[in-house]
């Protein structure tokens, strides 16, 4: 199953980095999650596409990932 997400740079998070790359390397270690990609990004919101195996179960890694990294699920 393909899922799409869109993520932004936390409010307090006053980094340059497009978050596109980063929530892509992020998205791309969580277990079940493949074919990782950025489908539009502007310079604090990205929205990402990725394919998934286990309905569910991945949402709470990713969210605690993207925290970790100063940015959050829209």
């Amino acid at each position: 199953m393909r899922a799409v997400i869109t993520v932004e740079r936390h409010r307090s998070n006053l980094s340059s980095f497009l978050v596109g790359n980063v929530a892509v390397a992020l998205l791309e270690t969580q277990p079940g999650i493949s074919e990782v990609r950025i489908e539009n990004e502007t310079s604090h919101r990205a929205t990402i596409s990725y394919r998934w195996k286990d309905p569910g179960t991945h949402s709470a890694g990713i969210a605690a990932a993207l925290v970790n990294a100063g940015m959050q699920l829209v």
